[in-house]
């Protein structure tokens, strides 16, 4: 068979839909918290098996195939299906039969370090599985999974939700640590110095607390939502929900500080801006009143008309010029006199 045969035999294959095709980690995680890697190859038979334990899979789901496995391997109901390959970006937390499934933000992760822009992670958890699946790397995730090859134990899929919520709500805690940074600086340089680009740098922070604080805010509306009625037959994830709940309230707290700093201190900036213009205009008008009179002399001088003053005189053009800068100096002790200076 030629190489274009075979070429057009492989792309008329259906897309793949086995697990190693949108897999970016599993592990299984023993009774005492610690982890063990999954071959991507072994996820449907870790998933089935029903022994002691969980296990974490976690999903790519810009791998189109990815959503072929969800829709046909993955052990979860239809609506928990819906909601982990789904397009839906708004942020959700329910409790369908034996399964939590949630939509919630997070922070993008960059080469080196976690970006400002938000993104989406999506999980269903059970009591010994837990699938997250995201459009775009996540900050929290990839913390977590560096922390497992640390050796850091996660006994329950609870607790590894429960730090992945915490990574991103100290993600949110150093955003605002930099926004205020960033807010010192402006206010500095607005105290001291004329204006520039500070209108441009408050907007920035602000438009980043007003982001951050809309996420938090639904984040803890949900928590409240939910957490009564996890208390009735999942009371730890009901306690831990409460206790990433408080601090989410409190970093939602700086944020909105924030956010009025900033809208504060925009008005000051604004404020400033407009007495520098203020001023300039006014020593434009200034100049102006001074220059009206002597543009007035040379204008009369510049007529062609018969008997001119200083027309035949000796030094006449200096005579001109002391009359045009006589007018502008009686305006000017004028504006004086009358308190306009």
């Amino acid at each position: 068979m030629t190489s274009p045969e075979i070429f057009a035999e492989k792309a008329s294959e259906p897309a793949s839909t086995a697990p190693a095709a949108g897999i970016v980690w599993a592990y299984r995680f023993a009774a005492d918290g610690s982890a063990t890697p999954i071959p991507n190859d072994s996820v449907d038979a870790a998933l089935a098996d029903h022994g002691g334990g969980w296990v974490w899979v976690h999903l790519a789901l810009a791998d189109k195939r990815c959503r072929g496995w969800i829709a046909q391997h993955a052990p979860l109901s239809d609506m928990a299906r819906e909601v982990l390959g789904g397009p839906d970006k708004h942020l959700r937390l329910d409790i369908l039969g034996h399964e939590i499934v949630g939509v919630v933000p997070d922070l993008h992760q960059g080469l080196t370090q976690e970006s400002d822009d938000l993104v989406r992670l999506r999980f269903v958890m059970t009591e010994r599985m837990l699938i997250t699946a995201r459009q775009q790397p996540v900050h929290s995730v990839d913390s977590n999974r560096r922390a497992i090859e640390s050796g850091k134990r996660f006994p329950t899929a609870v607790s590894f939700l429960d730090a992945i919520v915490d990574q991103f709500a100290d993600a949110i805690g150093r955003m605002a640590e930099r926004l205020g940074n960033e807010l010192d600086s402006v206010e500095e340089s607005v105290m001291q110095e004329e204006p520039a680009d500070e209108q441009r740098r408050i907007g920035r922070v602000r438009l980043q607390a007003v982001r951050v604080h809309r996420q938090l805010a639904q984040l803890k509306t949900m928590f409240a939502r939910l957490e009564p009625r996890l208390a009735v037959h999942h009371p730890r994830v009901a306690e831990a929900i409460g206790a990433l709940a408080q601090k989410l309230d409190s970093i939602d707290h700086e944020v909105g500080s924030l956010y009025e700093r900033a809208r504060l201190l925009l008005d000051e900036s604004g404020a400033k801006v407009s007495a520098l213009t203020n001023k300039r205009l006014f020593t434009l008008s200034i100049l102006t009143a001074c220059l009206l009179p002597p543009t007035l002399v040379t204008g009369f001088f510049g007529m062609n008309t018969k008997d001119m003053p200083f027309q035949n005189s000796d030094g006449g053009t200096w005579w001109a010029l002391l009359v045009a800068f006589t007018a502008g100096a009686v305006t000017f002790w004028a504006l004086r006199r009358l308190r306009a200076l």
